[in-house]
């Protein structure tokens, strides 16, 4: 009798202390749109040494143009993602934005790359736009692209694409 007591006197304490008792949701994000956009580029391009190209452009402002994970390669063609961040402190953090691609040669440095990556300061309270553009020829690789949203080393959204080259 006892015994029932005790686990009475438990779970009554367990239920009386729900509201005050929570579980911690780790930060994450979700995607929300994806898909090739049209875009407007803002101010300078800034170094980014991890890049295939070693720079990335800013942009003030989006348009999806067609939902799709399959993307014509050519240039002038930018396609990427619309990311809601979720369970983030309000404020300001730094995500790294990565994405697996198929060897892409910069010829101005010789250099080959299959990862390109760079970090970014995003508003945790909205949502935030990450894409690629094929600017240069060089730039175009058919196969599976793969962009990430990676915070503090955990991948937070992921979203691959298929890149097609049309045949002349």
């Amino acid at each position: 009798m006892r015994s029932r007591l005790a686990f009475l006197a438990v779970l009554v304490a367990i239920t009386t202390l729900g509201g005050a008792v929570s579980v911690a949701r780790e930060p994450g994000a979700v995607i929300v749109e994806f898909g090739r956009y049209e875009v407007r580029p803002a101010g300078e391009a800034q170094r980014a040494e991890r890049t295939a190209s070693g720079v990335v452009q800013p942009v003030t402002g989006h348009r999806l143009v067609e939902k799709t994970d399959v993307i014509v390669g050519q240039p002038g063609n930018t396609f990427g993602i619309e990311v809601k961040f979720v369970n983030f402190a309000p404020g300001t953090v730094t995500v790294t934005l990565r994405k697996f691609h198929p060897p892409l040669t910069n010829p101005k440095t010789g250099k080959t790359t299959t990862v390109s990556e760079y970090d970014w300061p995003v508003r945790t309270d909205q949502s935030s736009f990450f894409c690629f553009s094929f600017d240069e020829g060089w730039e175009i690789a058919e196969g599976d692209w793969t962009m990430q949203v990676v915070y503090k080393g955990k991948v937070v959204a992921e979203k691959k694409f298929k890149i097609v080259v049309a045949m002349n």
